[in-house]
């Protein structure tokens, strides 16, 4: 869905950080109470502050102008830091297009730290958590733009409650901008099929130091985009 809403809003962009702030700050005037499922008693569970800093994952996430292609690269990023298995030729081709696509794009290094921390997400204080996104978000405001149309806030819209439910099976909306870099490792993601799924429920695993690829590639970004 926000792949889908970044989709759209290429085609009608509008002030990301008002309307998310609004949306946030309505969604946190309703309670939510974490309690078990499946059962007739109404228990409530300790609670953990695992979203209070959910502020800074929508943060990341809300680049001034998103593209698409930015989350084909999110699955090669994860995999090297998360310590999980790659093949060769994933960790070689898509590393050097993932180091040039900074040089072009460094903004994706946010949407690509926002991924990894939204892993992080518990779902428990998200009231809380929802209150310090739409302070921030409001705050932000100021330094965007007003200028809007009915489809830009519901695109927004989408944008905004997509980021709150990330799961980052598979990105199914191809890249429209800088295909020729993100195109071939879109490709190459169907055969990292079930990437998050592992994700999900192994969590860091270290079986081995593929963390200093993606160290790599950013600093080798960043020292090339200063030089050019």
């Amino acid at each position: 869905m926000l792949g889908l809403g970044v989709l759209l809003y290429s085609f009608f962009p509008g002030p990301q950080h008002l309307v998310h702030g609004i949306y946030y700050l309505l969604r946190s005037l309703h309670k939510e109470k974490n309690t078990l499922g499946h059962t007739t008693l109404d228990v409530d569970l300790p609670k953990r502050w695992g979203d209070v800093w959910i502020c800074i994952v929508t943060l990341l996430l809300t680049l001034p102008k998103p593209q698409t292609d930015d989350f084909v690269f999110i699955p090669y990023v994860v995999m090297h830091t998360m310590g999980y298995g790659t093949p060769v030729w994933l960790t070689v081709i898509g590393g050097a297009l993932f180091t040039v696509y900074i040089i072009i794009r460094p903004s994706v290094l946010f949407l690509c730290a926002g991924a990894l921390l939204s892993r992080y997400l518990t779902g428990e204080n998200r009231q809380i958590g929802l209150l310090l996104a739409a302070i921030t978000h409001l705050l932000m405001a100021f330094l965007e733009p007003l200028n809007f149309s009915f489809l830009s806030v519901c695109t927004v819209l989408i944008m905004a409650e997509a980021k709150l439910r990330l799961k980052w099976e598979w990105e199914l909306v191809p890249p429209i901008h800088t295909v020729i870099l993100s195109g071939p490792v879109y490709i190459m993601n169907l055969f990292v099929w079930g990437w998050a799924h592992r994700w999900k429920y192994t969590d860091k695993v270290w079986k081995n130091p593929d963390i200093i690829f993606p160290i790599l590639n950013i600093a080798t970004g960043i020292y090339l985009q200063g030089t050019i």
